[in-house]
Parts: C-alpha cells; structure tokens; sequence
C-alpha cells in the first residue's frame, strides 16, 4: 500500500456526511451507574460522501481514483468541508536551534483538550509565526515542519488541511438516475475511512 498525493473529487452534494468518530466501552451497573473506557486515544474519522447529480467528468474522476487506489488498498486526500482551516494554532517554544515539530490542531472544551496531527497540510497555505512574527521553514509530506525561532518565544501555525483517507469498500457503485441535457446524470455514495497508518 502507498500514499497517493492527490485530493478525492471534492466537488460533493447536499447530504454527505463524516467527521471524528470515538470509541468507548459503556458498562452499565445495576445502580444505574454507567462505568466508561476510552478504547482509542484519538478520533478516527469517516465520511459517506455523497456525489448527487455528478456530470461525466466528474464520474470519470472519481472512477479513475477508485481503480488507481485498486479499492482500499491505497490511501489519498480527502478535503473534509466541515473542517480544514487551522489558525495561530500553538506549535511550540522556541529554543533558538533548528527543531522539527508535528502539525497539530487542538480542541478545547472547558479543562479537556485533545491534540490531532495534521498529517497532510495543504503546503502551499501553510505559514508559521514566533511570537507573531513570520519565520521561514521547510515541511515534510506529513506536516513536519523544520525551523528556527528565537529561544522563548511561541512558535504558531496556520493554514489548511486535508485528511489522509482510503475507500472503506472495495466496490464502487454508479447509479444513472437523472438524465440532463448533456446526457445522464450519474451518482454515486462513497464510503472513506481516515488511514491512521500516514
């Protein structure tokens, strides 16, 4: 398996779905009391994308991935549309010597915090500041960035983001439903799940 850098068609219709999916163990006791485990330490995300009235060269794209991705064998970029902006996102401190540090994106509700990798930032929306100041740096394939920022002061990022996803099922079915003045209309449900492997 392998990692092809390209986004998944994401020109996508009214209805599709995803975002962070969690997994915890419920143990209900006969108080009424119910014992609770997280299983997973981070989310894993999944989509139903939904490509409703999808022209020709669309049904062509998203064909074409499919097969070249052989199903779920090979992972790629998915833009997820309900969230793929991180701004002044804290990094780190600097220490005035070169340092390399993962992209990440943190969500805050009240004193709990959970900190995601950005695995596949959008390279070219990526730029880092020291203490509001931008500062130059190199990024890897999977949102390494390299830098140097003066000793003490907070290193901060922004920029955009794609998720690292694969075909959830190895068949890929297009139903022609509509017709337009062009031709058919052609449509098609897609099931992704995050790759966590990236």
């Amino acid at each position: 398996m392998s990692f092809i850098e390209e986004r998944l068609l994401d020109r996508v219709a009214y209805g599709t779905q995803g975002g962070p999916t969690w997994s915890t163990r419920r143990v209900p006791l006969r108080s009424g009391v119910v014992r609770r485990k997280a299983l997973r330490s981070l989310p894993l995300y999944r989509f139903l994308v939904l490509y409703g009235n999808l022209q020709p060269e669309g049904h062509a794209q998203v064909l074409a991935a499919f097969n070249a991705a052989r199903g779920g064998l090979h992972s790629f970029r998915l833009k997820d549309w309900s969230d793929f902006i991180a701004t002044d996102e804290v990094l780190t401190t600097g220490t005035g010597a070169p340092q390399s540090v993962q992209l990440i994106k943190t969500y805050t509700f009240g004193t709990e915090s959970v900190a995601r990798a950005i695995r596949k930032p959008v390279v070219a929306t990526v730029a880092l500041t020291a203490n509001n100041v931008p500062i130059a740096h190199t990024i890897d394939s999977v949102g390494v960035v390299t830098f140097t920022a003066t000793d003490g002061h907070t290193v901060r990022w922004s920029g955009e983001f794609d998720v690292p996803v694969m075909f959830e099922q190895d068949e890929l079915l297009f139903a022609a439903n509509n017709r337009g003045p062009n031709g058919l209309f052609l449509t098609a449900d897609v099931g992704l799940v995050e790759d966590i492997a990236i």
